[in-house]
């Protein structure tokens, strides 16, 4: 599960079709955090918008009131089907611009199997697009409309360097595949719902400071579902 991304500025020409607007960088977006997405703006014509990481929805607790939760990936297998998601992806496709993701695995082959944050990025595009998802909720408090986005993931396991990180990564997209995922029919889209073709495009590495002994657990005070 992706529950941790960095974006500081595109870099590079891949994103040089969209006017951005200010952005404060980020070296670590949160869920719940505002972040940047791309949106379909009408034929040929795209925007930015900042929007909140993680669909709301609202779910009994053992105590039987209402507890918040935080649907931040939705995964691409499933995205057709998931109630909370396919009417999401039919009609709401957004592009989420990166420059890296973190997980926390406890690998062996990673600072002698302790816990350690390590950031996955692509070497040959240090800013990439992965694909989302996105919805407008009212607030029953106050009326206001409310921004939110979702991420979709993939199995990574054809990942040649970072399929043991992780069982989950972000579902990224080929810059030639924008168009299709933000304008393109629900058809179009779902031929995208694949891990990105190159198992070689991916690398990691530890972040200055996370060295042995460093028992960062990455864990959110949010109550955090992939579904």
């Amino acid at each position: 599960m992706c529950g941790r991304y960095e974006f500081t500025q595109p870099v590079g020409k891949e994103f040089d079709f969209i006017q951005w607007p200010e952005i404060q960088p980020s070296l670590e977006i949160k869920p719940s955090n505002a972040a940047p997405v791309i949106l379909s703006a009408g034929k040929d014509n795209y925007e930015v918008q900042f929007r909140h990481w993680g669909f709301v929805r609202f779910w009994p607790g053992k105590t039987g009131k209402l507890t918040k939760k935080f649907l931040i990936n939705a995964k691409s297998e499933t995205i057709t089907m998931t109630k909370n998601f396919k009417k999401a992806f039919a009609e709401r496709r957004c592009l989420i611009p990166l420059n890296a993701w973190f997980e926390w695995p406890e690998d062996p082959k990673i600072n002698e199997g302790v816990k350690t944050k390590v950031r996955l990025y692509m070497p040959d595009r240090p800013t990439f697009g992965a694909a989302g998802i996105y919805e407008d909720k009212i607030e029953q408090d106050t009326g206001e409309v409310t921004r939110y986005f979702s991420m979709v993931t993939v199995d990574p396991e054809q990942y040649t360097k970072i399929n043991f990180i992780h069982d989950r990564s972000p579902m990224v997209l080929a810059a030639s595949d924008y168009e299709t995922w933000l304008q393109g029919s629900p058809e179009q889209a779902e031929s995208l719902l694949h891990p990105y073709p190159d198992p070689d495009a991916f690398a990691f590495e530890i972040p200055s400071g996370e060295i042995k002994g460093n028992k960062e657990s990455g864990q959110s005070s949010l109550d955090i579902f992939n579904r």
